[in-house]
């Protein structure tokens, strides 16, 4: 559809083109016969009498006129073969169509000013989106209005053109205007056309650009929708595979304690010595317990954290945070001598992820400054974004996660959403973790 709009508007142009050929040399042959019409029949005088000023010469303006018309094709063509919306320069063509426009008016004694009509149109076609388009279109606009010999004849010093049409008897006089009419007429219906058939093309391009929207919208809703989904398939994944852990692990660990204790109830009054090596047995597997339960935990750290280390690690996922989106974030890393046990790094880690996630789908952040320093006996943790922040602070899933996770480790969080968003974390430093 948005070709065969395209070919309509070229074809219009392409004719309104040729017509103004026709109509250039229309006028300027008028004036050259009329002038070999005056010389012959011996009229000069009671021409140079109706006329307030000295004509030029009749062959110049011929010559001159189709010379100003070839350019202006010329640069037409021109440009629509090189077109680039990219270029900046793309407006310089429709200011020298304007100049060369101009310069044939004011050849042809401002007899025609359809010439600016062809102008608009080849100028509205290519310069639509340009930043100079609505002042070209304006100028354009206020010299087809002026461009009149009633109007430029007070400023400017020019014969009348319609006097070369008076020479004539009435019948080749009649014929003249009339055509003269008919040229004129059918290139204002050319250009009505083609503003018609403009206006209806950009119609329908703004209904293609909603329903693309729409479906961007809808496309954008079914991705949540599955994502959703997703996620709660994950969930249930996870929690069957730790449901797996525990019957493998724990499970299994306090089972045998609970029958080895049993053991050690039934004999502890005739078999002291054999109860006392049987609790022994029931201590080894309390640890081995312990130490499976541990290894499940370690399963579930993110993989940069156990590979590359906390630092390493939280520097990767800014940067896969900022390739993927256009959000520039600041990581200031002031930890150099504390050595975190890994369910403080875990929560940390999880803290920013879930804060640069935040910022980015609910803030709409554009840069975000991370601080993680050591302040007295405290580490501190401010993720400070440039979002839109917000009044009242909903307390949803992920900033409840926040204030479970830092709990654990003894610590405190607070939200501050006047200014952007601000996060605070706040945990102690066990002894064994500070080494400065």
């Amino acid at each position: 559809m948005k070709n065969i709009s395209f070919r309509s508007l070229s074809i219009i142009r392409t004719l309104m083109i040729f017509l103004n050929y026709f109509i250039v040399l229309f006028y300027s042959s008028v004036i050259l016969l009329s002038t070999k019409y005056i010389i012959n029949n011996n009229v000069a005088r009671d021409f140079l009498n109706q006329i307030s000023h000295i004509p030029r010469n009749p062959v110049y303006i011929l010559l001159l006129s189709m010379l100003f018309y070839g350019v202006l094709v010329f640069i037409i063509y021109y440009k629509q073969n090189s077109y680039d919306k990219k270029n900046k320069y793309n407006y310089m063509y429709s200011v020298l169509e304007i100049i060369l426009g101009v310069c044939i008016i004011y050849t042809l004694y401002v007899g025609y000013s359809g010439i600016v009509l062809l102008i608009f149109c080849d100028s509205i076609f290519f310069l639509k989106d340009h930043k100079y388009s609505k002042w070209i279109l304006g100028v354009l606009i206020v010299i087809y209005f002026i461009a009149h010999y009633d109007i430029i004849s007070i400023f400017m010093n020019i014969p009348n053109p319609i006097q070369y049409f008076n020479v004539y008897d009435g019948h080749i006089k009649g014929i003249l205007t009339v055509s003269k009419n008919i040229l004129e007429t059918i290139n204002i219906i050319l250009f009505i056309a083609f503003m018609i058939m403009y206006i209806a093309n950009q119609i329908q391009e703004n209904e293609n650009i909603t329903k693309e929207l729409d479906m961007i919208h809808q496309v954008n809703k079914e991705l949540q929708d599955y994502a959703a989904v997703t996620e709660k398939i994950g969930e249930d994944k996870e929690r069957k595979r730790l449901a797996r852990e525990i019957h493998d692990t724990l499970g299994h660990a306090l089972t045998g304690i609970a029958a080895g204790i049993d053991a050690c109830l039934a004999m502890i009054d005739t078999h002291p010595k054999e109860t006392k090596q049987q609790l022994e047995v029931v201590s080894k597997v309390v640890r081995q317990g312990i130490g499976d339960v541990r290894n499940s935990l370690n399963k579930l750290r993110p993989g940069v954290l156990e590979e590359q280390g906390f630092r390493v690690a939280i520097e990767k996922m800014i940067e896969e945070f900022s390739s993927v989106s256009d959000l520039s974030i600041d990581f200031h890393y002031q930890l150099e001598k504390i050595d975190f046990e890994n369910t403080k790094e875990d929560i940390l880690f999880r803290i920013i992820q879930e804060s640069i996630t935040n910022a980015l789908r609910h803030g709409g952040a554009t840069h975000i400054d991370i601080y993680l320093y050591k302040e007295n006996q405290f580490v501190l943790l401010k993720i400070k974004d440039n979002g839109k922040g917000c009044e009242k602070i909903q307390y949803g899933f992920g900033l409840k996660q926040m204030q479970e996770r830092v709990s654990i480790i003894n610590g405190e969080v607070e939200y501050d959403g006047t200014d952007g968003f601000l996060t605070i974390v706040k945990i102690p430093i066990q002894r064994g973790e500070d080494y400065d």
